[in-house]
């Protein structure tokens, strides 16, 4: 008996035991002060690794003990509370905003600041709003987002890089061909610069911040190459709680955002009869052109080569970890088709993120990447056209090609000419008898190690080993042209990286005394090589570019290139703030660059910048104003982007093709023999240094009502000295110019960025976010002086003193000579039907040395962008508009008039069509610099950048499923340009570029 009342009681226990860990489903909803709900909100049961995060709209649920647990809720910028359970299934909770929390979100150069304690010109982006834009380059989705950055794409050719400027240009680039590499700004990825700049290969959902710095007292500290700004980009990183799986997948439509007006076969014809080169049908169209007009067979080659591009897009996604381990891994493929045939490309990565924190003063962890992109450019084969490689080969036959020309031949198979005379290839066959492909693979590891050496005080050593290696073949076959050989090439090129950062910090407060100091001791090394092999006349074209080693000898070339840089850098900042109103920040890093030798090897580049907290004085009583912050700042940068050893004079290589007689027997045939020998090439300077930029940047930061609307403003001047120019030298020295140290600009401007929230109630938000800004560069003093010294301007490279770097420089084009305008056209030799240009001294010509004036550059007057968004419950509508006005250009599209190309449809003059517009067709002012005045046009526009409709399902759906939240979403991006430029893609694409495209992306998200 006792001992069956001993089991009795030992399963009651048990049974007690076990209810006390019986569990229970908890949910809830987040949320901030004013009601709005809390995405991303940390929820751990208190002692434990069990963890959730709440959805976009605040909501979350969790199992935990009925009795005992305690909820801990966590979130970047708001206190952490504590909500017993109590046996309560329901617990809304509402967290307050942590003043002193919401400081530390800035990511600065090696390290992080509180946010009152920056006394630069510093842009944090919403990268929320980075990810509504469908675009695989995470720069790209940055357009008209950020005051002060202005994005372009000359090419919409799938996996072509962007441009960017921060603050407009500064830099000549050492001659016009490098300008836009000289000004662009530097891209810092978890505190590595990463040289060249083309961010196709990283992912843009693994990335968790980016913040722009803008002025020299915060790029200072990136002294070399900084002068042009800095981008800051940190990658995610997992976050305490259960594993989380996020997928993500997409599709979309791509198509030709604006089609041309390209002449009919009827146009066409009536076009050779009024530029002069025929007057009959027979007379102006080759036969097979006869028989297509007469058959009523005309060919649109935008028709013909144009296609819908077709975009796919997946990943997924797996983050968590402990107190002691945090991980974060992302896997993730974009696949795309060009809008014209045989421009794909694919690129797949993969990231791991991770770090161990075994105690409170060690951290270690690493980061790794992994890409690889596949690119067929076959495309681009054709270098038939002028500029060859420099433009986009598939639209020089939609502009050129006649529309009454032959693609197949009577028995099907492509035709090599359109028309009889083979003045003009058939793409098509071209594409048909060729190969292009470009591989790219880049892979990386990132290690890390944080000590805590005493309070306040931490030692970093950061590393980086990057290789980056690129595959390119190119074939064409024995049937490629007209009695032309096969041909094949290879590249590859392999480059590496390196990083060694040794960081100390130390940040402490006293009182009312902080300090926040950071001191670098680091170096940066880059090694580049590439090999080239080419071969003629292949033994097969069946193998493609595979058969280059199956010709002989003499048809076969090798060259190999080699290049290296490197910097090695001592870096000291110190800030200091008194009681979180007033504080000063001094910076001084020391470069020494490889591209320059002995005394200059070094730059020096100091900066100096304070900033006041108003709305922390005592005597501050205006509740409504917030937040008023002035800084001031002052800096010194430098540029070393030039060529490598430019210090040294270097010979060039010429390898010729000669008849040689091999045995001196005049009998036997010559043979022929490559023949290798010397020249002059550039002529070094060792005297080189740094080329340097003085930056003054004043600014205000404001906050109303709460920081319901905020902003801030910026007023800059850039003074850049020491310009990296060729300097001209009388050619009895053997050598017409050589690189030197000579010159100067001045650029300034003012960037505005102001964000608000006009409506929030109900559930309802309306945010409105919207920057401006306006930048003006000018030429001071070039590499040339007059007898008294004053600058000489530079026409041949078109630099003028005073003026825009791009600066356009040409005559005035007032109109078209009409009728009862033929006498005073004749004074200037001209007819009725010719251009009318500004006689600028009324002399009764029109010359280069006395007419030509400015007309306008390419540099906007102002730019910027507004971005309005909706949001009710689980719906939101954003939609970007981006702003770029005052830009003038020379549209490219337009022909010549003169020729038998097919041409754009324009009203241009005829006597029974007396067009104001455009001269006479074979009229000679469509040529040379005055066809360019004529060509000169407005290039503004407002464009609907992007739109972006997503609904997130309600958690009362989701609450019995393992999905944590699910969102649907279609996104549009270049949708629409609002412009008066006529006859072009897009006002940013050029003659021959691939234009840019309409995207239309359609997909969900699912966490789990």
């Amino acid at each position: 008996m006792a001992n069956r009342m001993g089991r009795l009681s030992w399963i009651i226990l048990m049974l007690l035991s076990f209810s006390s860990f019986a569990q229970m489903t908890i949910s809830g909803r987040v949320t901030e002060e004013g009601g709005e709900g809390l995405p991303g909100v940390t929820v751990l049961i208190k002692g434990t690794s069990t963890g959730t995060v709440s959805d976009i709209e605040g909501n979350y649920r969790i199992s935990a003990p009925e009795d005992g647990a305690v909820l801990v809720f966590s979130f970047v910028g708001y206190v952490s509370q504590e909500e017993p359970v109590n046996g309560r299934q329901q617990i809304d909770i509402s967290l307050k905003t942590d003043v002193q929390s919401l400081q530390e979100v800035v990511v600065v150069g090696y390290g992080s600041m509180e946010r009152e304690n920056v006394t630069g010109s510093i842009t944090t982006v919403d990268v929320e709003n980075i990810q509504k834009v469908p675009v695989p380059n995470v720069v790209e989705s940055l357009r008209g987002q950020v005051s002060g950055v202005r994005v372009t794409r000359g090419s919409g050719q799938p996996g072509s890089g962007v441009s960017f400027t921060i603050r407009g240009i500064n830099s000549l680039g050492e001659g016009s061909d490098n300008q836009g590499e000289a000004n662009q700004p530097i891209i810092v990825v978890d505190g590595v610069p990463l040289p060249g700049g083309n961010l196709n290969e990283l992912n843009p959902n693994d990335i968790a911040s980016i913040n722009v710095i803008k002025d020299a007292g915060a790029g200072a500290i990136y002294g070399s190459s900084a002068a042009n700004g800095v981008i800051l980009i940190t990658t995610k990183n997992g976050g305490v709680g259960k594993p989380t799986i996020t997928a993500n997948a997409s599709m979309g439509l791509n198509n030709l955002n604006t089609r041309i007006n390209m002449m009919n076969g009827d146009e066409y014809i009536q076009y050779l009869f009024d530029s002069g080169q025929g007057t009959t049908v027979d007379g102006v169209l080759d036969q097979n052109e006869v028989e297509n007009y007469v058959a009523g067979q005309p060919v649109d080659w935008q028709d013909a080569l144009l296609q819908t591009g077709k975009v796919y897009n997946a990943s997924v996604g797996v983050s968590g970890g402990s107190d002691q381990i945090r991980y974060y891994l992302n896997g993730d493929i974009y696949m795309e088709e060009g809008i014209v045939q045989s421009s794909d490309y694919n690129r797949y990565s993969l990231r791991m993120n991770a770090d161990y924190t075994p105690n409170d003063f060690i951290k270690v962890g690493t980061r790794v990447q992994l890409t690889k992109s596949f690119s067929d450019e076959t495309s681009n084969v054709i270098q038939d056209f002028p500029g060859g490689n420099g433009g986009f080969a598939p639209f020089i036959p939609i502009l050129e090609n006649t529309p009454l020309g032959d693609i197949y031949d009577d028995e099907g198979n492509y035709v090599k000419y359109v028309r009889d005379d083979k003045f003009q290839i058939n793409p098509f066959h071209r594409y048909n008898e060729s190969q292009v492909d470009r591989f790219v693979t880049r892979s990386y590891v990132n290690p890390y190690l944080e000590l805590q050496i005493i309070d306040g005080l931490s030692y970093t050593l950061n590393t980086f080993a990057e290789e980056r290696s690129q595959f390119f073949g190119r074939f064409t076959s024995s049937n490629y042209g007209d009695g032309d050989p096969s041909t094949a090439q290879i590249q590859e090129q392999t480059s590496t990286n390196y990083l060694l950062d040794n960081i100390l910090s130390y940040k402490k407060i006293f009182g009312a005394h902080g300090i926040n100091a950071t001191f670098v001791y680091g170096f940066q090394k880059n090694e580049w090589q590439q090999m080239d092999a080419f071969s003629d006349k292949l033994g097969t074209d069946l193998l493609g570019y595979h058969a280059i080693d199956l010709s002989a000898s003499e048809d076969q070339r090798f060259s190999w290139d080699t290049d290296e840089w490197g910097r090695a850098y001592l870096v000291g900042r110190v800030g200091y703030d008194y009681d979180d109103r007033y504080v000063v920040t001094l910076t001084m890093r020391r470069d020494g660059s490889s591209k320059y030798t002995g005394d200059n090897k070094y730059g020096y580049f100091p900066s100096y910048s304070v900033a006041w907290n108003a709305h922390n004085e005592n005597f501050w009583s205006l509740e409504w104003f917030n937040l008023l912050k002035g800084r001031v700042s002052y800096g010194t940068l430098g540029n070393d982007r030039i060529g490598s050893y430019r210090y040294y004079s270097r010979p060039s290589t010429i390898i010729a093709s000669v008849l040689v007689d091999d045995d001196n027997d005049p009998t036997t045939d010559l043979v022929r023999r490559n023949i290798a020998g010397y020249t002059k090439g550039t002529l070094g300077n060792p005297d080189l240094r740094w080329e340097t930029s003085k930056q003054l940047n004043v600014g205000v930061d404001f906050g109303l009502f709460g920081n319901k609307l905020s902003g801030t403003v910026d007023v800059y001047q850039t003074r850049t000295t020491d310009l990296l120019l060729p300097e001209i030298i009388p050619v009895t020295n053997g050598y017409r110019s050589f690189i030197t140290n000579v010159g100067e600009t001045n650029n300034s401007g003012i960037d505005v960025g102001l964000k608000g929230s006009p409506i929030e109630a109900g559930g309802f938000n309306w945010t409105v976010s919207a920057n401006w800004a306006t930048n003006k560069n000018e030429i001071v003093r070039l590499n040339r002086e007059g007898p008294n010294g004053e600058p000489i301007d530079d026409e041949a490279n078109g630099w003028f003193i005073g003026e825009d770097i791009n600066e356009i420089y040409n005559y005035k084009f007032l109109g078209i000579w009409q009728e009862d305008e033929a006498d005073q056209a004749e004074v200037y030799g001209q007819v009725p039907g010719d251009a009318k240009f500004l006689d600028v001294n009324e002399d009764g010509q029109i010359t280069p040395g006395e007419d030509r004036q400015f007309l306008g550059n390419p540099t906007p007057d102002w730019y910027g962008g507004i971005t309005n968004t909706f949001s009710y419950k689980g719906l939101e509508l954003s939609v970007l508009l981006e702003l770029v006005q005052g830009v003038t250009i020379v549209n490219s599209f337009i022909g010549n008039y003169a020729g038998r190309g097919n041409q754009i449809a324009l009203d241009y003059w005829t006597a029974e069509s007396p067009s104001t517009e455009y001269p006479r067709a074979g009229s000679s002012d469509w040529t040379g610099a005055r066809g360019e005045a004529v060509r000169t046009v407005d290039a503004s526009f407002i464009s609907l950048r992007n739109v972006s409709l997503s609904y997130s399902l309600p958690q009362d759906l989701l609450s019995k499923t393992p999905v944590r939240a699910a969102s649907f979403f279609v996104r549009g991006n270049n949708l629409k340009y609002f412009t008066n430029l006529e006859h072009a893609y897009s006002p940013e694409t050029g003659r021959g570029a691939y234009p840019i495209v309409t995207s239309w992306r359609f997909g969900t998200s699912l966490t789990f």
